[in-house]
């Protein structure tokens, strides 16, 4: 089968940190080439210049006008962002279509609704070619929320041949949202422990690590607020920190007037190799959001054997609470958060190796792409 993949999640190289769900869909697209199918991913090019080839996978980058700038941070009543989604559109819609011409695609993925399911459905109205719709929760829990955008996403959900979510709550907030059923499929990557380089020099005796956005609806307050309280507490710990966003400036700023450089590191955007090391290095993976699906940090840290302090937001709580493989706390809440950090560090991790185990062999990737093979073939 050839399987056109559209996203404007792809990763410019292995190492680009930037990429977030991107770097899930390199490896989505790789496993499916490596179980025998024709895959062609379309992208909208996010730098110029030249790309990392992906094994198996015919890569097209499209022009646009919006840059190396995330299509999350884009408003459309900025005029200039109006702009570049609009370029986005016209040019995909484009390529797509010629694309289409010569390479006689049998079934388009759209990761995600907006704006892949989108140029999906645009392609199935002028040709009938089948497209599954897989949805994060930017789709239903932001742009299924905003008018105007509302009834676009219904209408993509409505129209596709098949349609996933990636998270348990996400399925059954989308099967509201658009009228018909949307199974879970869990979203994960393959990661290669062999690029772990040597660990951070450091004389704590606990570490935690957090990766993501930068931003209010991802905790970092909440988590650099319970960290300062653990360290008053006299635990001897360290918190390594990747991400980068809105709130950037206020992160180094409270590290810095709390006196806590020592204890918490700051970082950017994590390449790959960065982020394999640390997390090879830290003892647990903390996921502090106001709100969430389940991030595919979730999924690295258990195939990577590490527990979790998770909130009780999107399914995180439900998938710790059937396989307690950490603890979860209520979003929000400082004093909680700090009280498992601090139950964390004096517990016996072996506790959650079995559960870890079963948990991560939920997320296979190999698993999930011959799911969806299954379904669609």
């Amino acid at each position: 089968m050839h399987v056109c993949i559209i996203t404007s999640s792809f990763p410019l190289d292995p190492g680009d940190g930037r990429a977030a769900a991107g770097l899930f869909v390199r490896d989505f697209a790789v496993a499916l080439a490596e179980l025998g199918e024709q895959v062609t991913v379309l992208t909208p090019d996010k730098r110029g210049g030249p790309k990392t080839d992906v094994p198996g996978v015919k890569t097209h980058w499209f022009a646009w006008r919006g840059g190396d700038k995330p299509l999350a941070y884009l408003k459309p009543w900025r005029p200039l962002d109006a702009l570049a989604m609009w370029s986005l559109l016209r040019n995909g819609r484009r390529v797509l279509r010629e694309l289409a011409a010569s390479e006689k695609f049998d079934h388009v993925l759209a990761m995600w609704a907006v704006p892949a399911g989108y140029l999906a459905m645009g392609l199935q109205k002028q040709t009938g070619t089948p497209f599954t719709t897989w949805c994060l929760g930017s789709d239903i829990w932001t742009y299924g929320e905003r008018f105007g955008l509302r009834n676009i996403v219904r209408r993509v959900l409505q129209r596709s041949t098949h349609v996933y979510a990636d998270g348990i709550e996400l399925g059954h907030a989308a099967t509201r949202l658009c009228g018909r059923a949307v199974p879970f499929l869990p979203s994960s990557r393959q990661l290669d422990p062999t690029l772990a380089a040597l660990p951070p020099g450091s004389k704590r005796s606990f570490n935690f690590l957090f990766v993501g956005r930068y931003a209010e609806v991802k905790g970092v307050d909440l988590l650099l607020a319970a960290m300062g309280e653990v360290v008053k507490s006299g635990q001897d710990v360290g918190l390594y920190m990747f991400g980068g966003g809105p709130m950037e400036g206020f992160v180094r700023d409270y590290v810095a007037a709390h006196g806590l450089g020592e204890r918490i590191h700051v970082g950017g955007y994590a390449d790959l190799s960065t982020f394999v090391t640390h997390l090879a290095f830290c003892d647990c993976l903390v996921i502090p959001s106001r709100m969430e699906s389940i991030p595919v940090a979730f999924s690295d840290a258990l195939q990577m054997g590490r527990p979790l302090i998770v909130s009780d937001v999107g399914d995180m709580g439900t998938l710790l609470r059937e396989a307690p493989a950490g603890y979860v706390v209520e979003p929000g809440d400082v004093t909680e958060l700090t009280n498992a950090m601090q139950r964390m560090v004096m517990a016996d991790v072996s506790e959650f190796a079995p559960h870890i185990k079963t948990l991560a062999q939920r997320f296979e990737l190999k698993r999930a792409a011959q799911k969806w093979l299954d379904a669609v073939g």
